[in-house]
């Protein structure tokens, strides 16, 4: 990259250089920031919308197409490993107002676009309408998180797994080790095959969602919100510095909008989340 080139330039000059891709256009992806032992890396990665020609190595380097679903099973370098992970998610991460009746959370669904939004049942995780409003996410193609139950996580085919942090582990009584608390972060890694993502505040909070492997995180408020008039808000540069060089997949929360996407991403988001603004 040259001195004061655009990003977009820079990569459609390296598109054509060395893969024979011309004339191609690109958007945010996300930003990584990664530290190794002995360097910093900040990696701009773009999604690559069009472009003309057939791909291929113009320096003899091998190229090759791989599934989305292959990728986990591929070897690739520490800063890379959040992208390989948000390949799979939705931009926007929309919650539920309170208050609403189970209809009209149906109708909701059906007004989610599976391709960009995922669905965060919080409210209504332990609610007899979840297996309904399950079923209609599954229907619909939407991808669903519920909230800290590992049980019923599995149970409904959810996408992902939310966990709270602060709490930590459950403690587990004498006598009672074969017996399953779906609260527990150490089962849930055991049991549920999905995403395993973490609710964050502050820096102690994402060590802890990185110790339990959780793959992508909320973190929040980042502006002031009417849900939590109380919490104290991060900003943007705030927001920047805590998620820098850790191995998650982070969604922006509090008192942002889905227009704010393209300013989550040069903080170091992969994607915006939000009741209201969202809904």
């Amino acid at each position: 990259m040259e001195e004061g080139e655009p990003l977009e330039r820079a990569l459609a000059r390296e598109l054509d250089e060395e893969l024979g891709m011309k004339a191609a256009r690109s958007q945010p992806f996300m930003t990584v920031r990664h530290r190794y032992p002995d360097l910093r890396v900040t990696l701009h990665f773009r999604e690559v919308t069009a472009y003309t020609g057939e791909p291929h190595g113009r320096e003899g380097q091998p190229v090759e197409w791989v599934p989305l679903h292959e990728l986990s099973s591929r070897q690739f370098p520490a800063a890379n490993q959040p992208v390989v992970t948000a390949l799979k998610l939705p931009r926007q991460l929309v919650i539920p107002p309170e208050g609403l009746h189970y209809q009209d959370v149906l109708a909701g669904i059906d007004r989610l676009d599976p391709d960009s939004q995922g669905l965060y049942l919080r409210q209504w995780s332990q609610s007899d309408a979840l297996p309904e409003l399950a079923a209609r996410c599954r229907q619909r193609g939407v991808r669903f998180w519920i909230r800290d139950d590992a049980h019923l996580a599995t149970r409904e085919h959810a996408f992902g797994l939310h966990l709270t942090c602060g709490s930590g582990p459950s403690p587990r009584k004498a006598g009672e080790a074969g017996r399953q608390d779906p609260r527990d972060p150490e089962q849930a890694l055991q049991n549920y095959p999905g995403i395993l993502s973490a609710s964050c505040h502050n820096e102690q909070e994402i060590a802890q969602a990185v110790e339990w492997g959780a793959q992508m995180a909320t973190l929040s408020p980042v502006h002031a919100t009417p849900t939590h008039p109380d919490a104290h808000p991060l900003g943007w540069d705030r927001f920047r510095a805590l998620v820098e060089g850790k191995p998650l997949v982070f969604y922006a929360l509090g008192g942002v909008t889905p227009q704010d996407l393209d300013t989550a991403l040069h903080n170091g988001a992969f994607g915006t989340a939000g009741i209201r603004a969202f809904w």
